[in-house]
């Protein structure tokens, strides 16, 4: 930035050691995303930036990430949150969604482990979201103890 360089096709070409120190290429895996070493961390900022956390009309509480489709990082949420629940794909957004009591508390120890601290806005919607389910005749009976309310 202080050389005025804004995009990486206006940088000078690099030696091969430098490229290979700084510069990779995607993962072409779900695997391969989960094996980031900042692969949690980038799940929370993803959620700060495109999750919700609601309740539905029906009552049923929902975790959701919906992003431009990109298969295999929405496979690795899948694989993440260790659920069985397809990716909904539509012209070009997927959708990982999450609802059952098993997949929420998940969602919870997810986000409840130090390090995964949601800030900001998603955090007081998050703290509301956990008041809501603690008061739920379906969720109220999931382990809180470790929320960062």
């Amino acid at each position: 930035m202080e050389q005025g360089f804004t995009k990486m096709s206006d940088l000078p070409l690099l030696s091969e050691t430098i490229k290979s120190k700084f510069i990779f290429s995607l993962p072409n895996s779900p695997l391969g995303y989960l094996n980031l070493p900042f692969f949690t961390f980038w799940v929370v900022g993803f959620s700060i930036s495109e999750g919700s956390f609601l309740i539905k009309s029906n009552l049923d509480a929902c975790f959701q990430l919906k992003q431009r489709t990109h298969i295999d990082l929405f496979e690795a949420f899948r694989i993440l949150f260790n659920t069985t629940r397809k990716i909904t794909n539509d012209s070009n957004y997927s959708q990982f969604s999450v609802s059952s009591k098993k997949d929420i508390q998940t969602v919870i120890n997810f986000f409840s482990c130090p390090g995964n601290t949601l800030i900001g806005n998603k955090l007081i919607q998050y703290n509301n979201w956990i008041s809501n389910l603690k008061k739920s005749n379906r969720y109220g009976s999931l382990n809180f103890n470790d929320s960062p309310m």
